[in-house]
Parts: structure tokens; C-alpha cells; sequence
């Protein structure tokens, strides 16, 4: 299933879902609504309500749900314990820029293997790990900035897991084949499965 609006994500979709992806983007997006008309300015889709927030945090942790947080989705300071339940405190991006992906994490079955890339025009967000179980998976180097952060982690939180891969600005790292390894890789671990080889 999936959907550009957080409105028709609710409690009973989340207690049904095994792997609960987001890609947050916080206002309305231009040009687009569910119906085949819209009359006036389009209302903002608020995001996350209160009730979603504690739905997403109650499955990860005491159901198991999967739980993948790309790109922008680690920047929810006014969800705390959506925040908490990542693990990570974010750090805000600069300017679309080269980022340099390296020192992959050998031992970490999303990471392993994995060789330094470059992903062009992206925003280089980074993280701080919060949570004791959460485990880096790689890091990056913003081209411009000059900006060394952790920008991939891995965590087992209760009785879920959590991967945050904070690369996706642009439609480059959604067409680059070793960050769709990553995302593969990420989506399996997540729900507890075997990783197969990505085709």
C-alpha cells in the first residue's frame, strides 16, 4: 500500500502492517490531492496526528512492526516519542550537494559489503545515535559543507526493529543500485526475514 497523504494512514492500517515505511515530507505536495478536483489552497496533511504517532511507537516496540525511516523522516523533533522510538537525534541538511558514502559497517548484514559510493544532489542529514542499541551503518561527507555525520543506523527497540537511511532527496539515490541494495536490505532486516540477493 502506499500513500502521499498521512491522513489515510491509520491505527488500524499500522496494527495490520508488517513493515511500516515513511518518506516524510511535512506540507501539502504541489499539484497533487485525492481528489480529482481540488477548490481553493490544499489543506496541510498535518503530517502525523497524536493517535498515529502513539499507534507507529505501540507496534514497533511491543507488536515487532518493521519500521523504516528514509530520508527526512529522522527530522520529527515535535514527535517526541516517534523520535525516541527511531533512536537518533537528527541533524538539519545544508545545500543539495555530492555526498560521499563511506566507512560502511562490515559487521551489520544491511552494510556489509557494502564499498564508499557518491550520491549526487542529495541532502547530507545526518544523526546522532540516542538509543543504546542503535548501531551506525555508514557515514557521510556533504561535498560543499565539508560535514562529517552518521547517516544510516540500525536498532532493535522492544520487540521491533528500526533502519534509518537518510539519503533521497532527489530521484539519483531512489535510481542508484547500491543504495537500493540498502533499502532491500533494510526492508528484510527490518521484518525479521532472510536478506536474498537483490537482482
Amino acid at each position: 500500500l502506499f500513500t502521499q497523504d498521512a491522513r489515510h494512514v491509520t491505527p488500524e492500517i499500522v496494527a495490520d502492517t508488517d513493515l511500516l515505511v515513511i518518506t516524510r515530507w511535512g506540507n501539502p505536495i504541489e499539484g497533487w490531492c485525492p481528489d480529482p478536483f481540488q477548490e481553493g489552497q490544499m489543506e496541510n496533511d498535518g503530517y502525523m496526528s497524536k493517535e498515529l504517532e502513539e499507534s507507529i511507537v505501540d507496534n514497533v516496540i511491543n507488536r515487532g512492526m518493521g519500521f523504516m525511516a528514509l530520508h527526512c523522516t529522522c527530522w520529527s523533533p515535535e514527535l517526541k516519542k516517534f523520535t525516541e522510538m527511531m533512536g537518533v537525534e537528527a541533524i538539519m541538511h545544508g545545500p543539495v550537494q555530492d555526498v560521499s558514502m563511506y566507512n560502511f559497517n562490515s559487521e551489520h548484514p544491511i552494510s556489509a559489503d557494502i564499498e564508499d559510493f557518491v550520491m549526487p544532489l542529495d541532502e547530507n542529514f545526518g544523526v546522532i545515535l540516542q538509543h543504546p542499541n542503535a548501531v551506525p551503518l555508514y557515514e557521510t561527507l556533504g561535498a560543499q559543507d565539508k560535514r562529517h555525520d552518521i547517516a544510516g543506523w540500525a536498532l532493535e527497540n522492544g520487540n521491533g526493529r528500526v533502519v534509518g537511511l537518510v539519503g533521497g532527496h532527489t530521484y539519483t539515490a531512489w535510481r542508484h543500485k547500491t543504495y537500493q541494495k540498502l533499502l532491500w536490505r533494510g526492508a528484510h532486516w527490518a521484518i525479521k526475514r532472510n536478506i536474498p540477493e537483490l537482482e
